[in-house]
């Protein structure tokens, strides 16, 4: 993973948007992020790690150091980063959660975290995901670490490693657990531990199984509490021993009690037939003794029923007079029903004619006598109907008033339409005078807002020329961008040519000195025995040179020849290809200005928006022309507006006032016509409810009248019917009449009681009661109880005994069912010991609570990741330490727990010791700690898949070491860049800048904030 670029805005102490190019830092491998304490070098941390995984770098950093303090209220804090993986660049930006002023109102509120990822595809930018959580997830499965792996592997917090060396073994246990994943681990062993504590319950259960089975096995037999406790408390086979001799003694038991009752049950059928004969003549005396006393008690009751007979007779005598007294009944309900309806008429007038409504609704002399007239017998009915015409006379001419009254609403109505309109009159004038008041402003301003949307647009064509330019740079920046490849293409190929054409250079210069160096061995070659050297003359050769390796001929050199000038064609051809693309490329980089195709479209993307933004201020200016036109106009036509509306809104309130006068003189005469009855509707409707109220007295009298003439023939036919029958007068007559239904009730009564008689009598007659004296009744009472408290004891006898039978028989099957669930109960609970007894010890084993070391599984993987940090720590604490030092994992502690395996020594090679990390010094703390962190690293890493890493930050306290040291450590740090690795350092360490040329300087402002610098 290689990192490009980091921007910053309002993030931390960065008020001011920074942007920090890794590409330009990342030269020789190695830079400096240096700046005074506190300015914000550990920031720039934080802000990678919180735009890869929304959180910080160190595990104490506050998450009130996102946003910066020195932000306007209104800046939005961002982070973005681009970063390569595996050849694909990336790019992150992340806005943390933030307040900001409200759009509408005052306040703040309260603004969410945003995410968004993108990936660069044929060099343009696709989005990948703007979800956190997906975002997180994709981050992870891409660089392949979580949050607590990165951190620990690319960004070597500040004093996290030193923490880490003197860490007790829980703090180190959890840190190992987090970055190496033990915890599937722990899940492992708290799954065991789960399951051990499951087969330990169900074991319980089992055997409680067992013991309710036994228990109920020696309740179903009939023990108590304490023999069962005992028979639970006896282990397996005694158990089974003694509940087979119950089951036995049960059975002794059945079947005596089965001899037992067969006895019982013969004695019971025994006393079961006397008690049947004595009950039998009881029953019989019983009967004798009640038809006796029932007859005489009967005959008691002969007096009642001859009044019974004397009354049924006279009944009968005075039946033609009941349907005349029934007529006489219903002229007496008519007579008193017509006295009250004239009374509830007198009544009804009598309350329409009182004193108030009496001057109103009846002007008539006499009225206060009226209801004198209607008494029964004075025959005032004439002069009723008489007042009752004259009230409907005079309700009738005051017929046209109530006419104009029902209008009175009609008329307000109109009135108050009138005044209103009167009133919006008056309102468009005092409307029509202010917004002429209003003109002269409203022209100033439309003026001055078309004259701005002039200048604004006058910008135009400038800035379209200038987008055009930008467009052209960003064409050559593409251009430039497509070339590369094949600049890079080029210079290979031509650093190969060179190659191949210095190499034939190199084969031709060697076969030419190996042929110079062998020409000697050549003519040697030629000279004959006793003949002449053909270089010097002489026929003596004492030592003729031979050939050292193979001959090389003419042809051999001739062909070196021609293949290093082949070769030189391809290198000039090549050459002069690579000439010519590093040309173009600089006439495109030339054309760009040296900028980037994307910073090239994002400002002429920018300068878009200003040409739209002109390009809108245009139309807006002829808008604003329009109205400001209008504006003028309606200047000029507000006066002739302003005197017509005067005009009607003086019309409209002369009408209104016309209308008023008329309606008040009509409700003054509508006043006068109603009088005391408050209006002339109430009057009329009084007058006609009170000549109603006379109609039906009228009425009421005629009914009177006619009901009492009914009356008194309805009783003189009733008097001569009852004189006819014999009865002395008709009260004598109406107390002898009954209805047919009781009439027909009492001749029942009459003739139930004979008919009674004569079925008493031929029951103390009956043949099965001859021969039985009722004076004996006693005797044979008392022989029924005798035999029945016979048959009771023999019942008694023969329950008890089958009552034993069937206990004994019952506990017997019981007994039987309840050891067979003992002997199931039993079978499951061994079967389950056997079934869980693997999950129990496997629990022991992943605990360290059983087995041979007793370690449990966790701090075994634990211990086996811990070494290998260790041992990688170690290979280059060994560089740092000039060999002093090594450390070691050791399981010594001062408690248990700490015997783990995880605590660290330092082995001292200059005293042979061991000792504790908390006794070193501060440099030797700080490169023992570096060593351990990158140890943790490598190990990480190569867990972790192989994780390439092409960026690493140490933030670290490089001050406490000694020049010395320090070279052992730069050292170290040197080794890291192998593979194209870029490290950082954050340090403020002055000697570290001579040291290293890149930097990136964080620097303090006046204001308080802090921005960055490129050194490079």
């Amino acid at each position: 993973m290689r990192l490009h670029t980091l921007e910053l805005q309002a993030f931390g102490p960065y008020a001011a948007p920074q942007r920090v190019d890794f590409d330009r830092l990342a030269g020789s491998g190695l830079f400096l992020l240096e700046g005074p304490t506190g300015a914000g070098k550990s920031t720039v941390l934080d802000a990678v790690t919180y735009a890869l995984y929304g959180g910080l770098a160190g595990e104490e950093a506050a998450p009130d150091r996102l946003r910066s303090h020195f932000a306007g209220p209104a800046d939005e804090p961002s982070v973005t980063l681009e970063f390569s993986l595996a050849g694909t660049r990336y790019r992150i930006r992340r806005v943390p959660e933030h307040k900001r002023p409200k759009k509408r109102g005052e306040g703040l509120t309260l603004v969410a975290a945003q995410v968004h990822l993108a990936r660069q595809q044929a060099g343009a930018w696709s989005s990948l995901t703007s979800n956190k959580a997906e975002a997180g997830e994709l981050i992870t499965e891409l660089v392949g670490l979580n949050r607590e792996q990165f951190t620990q592997v690319m960004l070597l917090p500040q004093g996290e490693f030193a923490r880490f060396l003197r860490a007790g073994d829980d703090d180190r246990r959890e840190l190992l657990t987090k970055l190496f994943g033990t915890q599937l681990y722990d899940r492992i062993t708290s799954e065991l531990e789960r399951r051990r504590t499951e087969a330990g319950r169900e074991r319980e259960q089992a055997g409680q199984r067992v013991a309710d089975a036994v228990s109920a096995a020696g309740e179903a037999a009939g023990l108590d509490t304490a023999d069962r406790a005992d028979l639970l408390a006896l282990p397996a086979a005694e158990r089974a021993t003694r509940l087979k001799e119950i089951s036995e003694e049960l059975a002794t038991r059945t079947a005596v009690t089965a001899d037992g009752l067969a006895v019982a049950g013969a004695a019971l059928r025994s006393a079961v037939t006397a008690d049947e004969q004595a009950r039998a003549t009881a029953e019989r005396m019983g009967r004798l003794v009640a038809a006796v006393a029932a007859h005489r008690d009967h005959e008691a009751g002969r007096d009642d029923h001859e009044q019974r007979l004397a009354g049924l007779a006279a009944a009968r005598r005075a039946e033609p007079v009941r349907p005349l007294l029934a007529g006489l009944a219903d002229a007496d309900a008519g007579v008193t029903a017509a006295t009250a309806e004239v009374a509830d008429a007198r009544a009804g007038l009598a309350g329409l004619t009182g004193p108030a409504a009496l001057a109103a609704a009846c002007p008539l002399d006499g009225v206060a006598a009226l209801t004198e007239l209607t008494a029964p017998g004075t025959g005032g009915r004439a002069a009723v109907t008489a007042w009752a015409e004259a009230a409907d006379r005079v309700a009738a001419g005051l017929q046209h008033l109530a006419d104009q009254e029902a209008g009175v609403a009609g008329l307000a109505g109109v009135l108050a339409g009138l005044e209103q309109a009167a009133e919006t009159a008056a309102g468009r004038v005092a409307a029509l005078e202010e917004a002429r008041s209003d003109l002269p402003a409203r022209i100033t301003q439309l003026d001055g807002e078309c004259q701005q949307a002039r200048l604004a647009a006058a910008g135009l064509g400038a800035l379209a020329a200038q987008r055009e330019a930008l467009l052209e740079q960003r064409d050559a920046a593409s251009q430039a961008a497509e070339l590369e490849p094949q600049l890079a293409a080029a210079w290979a190929a031509l650093q190969q040519a060179i190659d191949t054409h210095q190499a034939r250079v190199d084969e031709h210069q060697a076969l030419l000195d190996t042929r110079l160096s062998e020409m000697a061995a050549e003519l040697a070659a030629q000279i004959a025995e006793g003949g002449p050297c053909p270089v010097c003359g002489s026929t003596e050769h004492p030592a003729p040179a031979c050939a050292s390796t193979g001959p090389v001929s003419a042809d051999d050199v001739a062909g070196a020849a021609a293949r290093r000038d082949e070769a030189e064609e391809v290198r000039a051809g090549l050459d002069a290809e690579h000439t010519g693309l590093a040309q173009q490329v600089a006439v495109c980089t030339a054309q760009a200005g040296g900028r980037s195709a994307g910073e090239l479209a994002a400002e002429a993307e920018a300068l878009k928006a200003q040409i739209a933004a002109a390009e809108r201020a245009a139309d807006e200016e002829a808008t604003l022309a329009d109205e400001l036109a209008a504006a003028r106009g309606q200047q000029e036509t507000s006066a002739a507006d302003l005197r017509d509306a005067e005009k009607e809104a003086n019309r409209m309130a002369a009408q209104a006032h016309v209308a008023g006068d008329h309606l008040a003189a009509l409700r003054a005469d509508l006043a006068a016509a109603a009088g005391e009855a408050g209006s002339v509707a109430a009057r009329q409707q009084g007058l006609r409810d009170a000549a109603a109220a006379g109609r039906e007295l009228a009425r009421a009298l005629d009914g009177l009248a006619a009901a009492l003439a009914t009356q008194v023939t309805a009783r003189q036919r009733a008097e001569r019917e009852a004189a006819s029958q014999g009865f002395g007068s008709l009260t004598a007559a109406q107390a002898a009449v009954l209805a047919p239904g009781a009439q027909a009730a009492l001749a029942d009564e009459v003739e139930s009681w004979a008919s009674t008689l004569a079925a008493l009598a031929a029951a103390v007659a009956a043949s099965d009661l001859a021969g039985l004296d009722p004076g004996q009744a006693a005797q044979v009472g008392e022989a029924a109880a005798a035999a029945a408290r016979a048959l009771a004891q023999a019942q008694q006898a023969e329950q008890e005994v089958r009552q034993a039978h069937t206990e004994a028989a019952g506990r017997a099957d019981r007994l039987r069912d309840r050891l067979a669930e003992v002997t199931a109960a039993e079978e499951s609970l061994d079967r389950l010991v056997t079934a869980t007894e693997p999950v129990i010890w496997l629990t022991g084993l992943a605990k360290g609570t059983d087995g041979h070391k007793r370690v449990s599984l966790t701090t075994y993987v634990l211990r086996h990741w811990f070494a290998q940090v260790v041992a990688a720590a170690n290979v280059r604490l060994a560089t740092m330490s000039a060999g002093r030092y090594e450390l070691k994992r050791t399981d010594e502690g001062s408690t248990k727990r700490e015997r783990s395996g995880l605590t660290l020594a330092v082995t001292d090679r200059y005293t042979g010791e061991d000792r504790s990390p908390a006794s070193l010094s501060g440099g030797e703390t700080f490169y023992t700690s570096l060593a351990l962190a990158l140890g943790l690293a490598d190990v990480v890493r190569a867990d972790a898949g192989g994780v390439d890493l092409d960026t690493l930050f140490i933030d670290e306290g490089f001050g406490s070491l000694d020049a010395d040291t320090l070279d052992q450590v730069m050292a170290v740090i040197d080794d890291l860049r192998d593979r194209g690795r870029v490290v950082g350092i954050v340090s403020h360490v002055a000697e570290l800048k001579d040291r290293v040329p890149e930097r990136l300087e964080v620097r303090r402002l006046p204001d308080g904030s802090s921005a960055v610098r490129i050194v490079a």
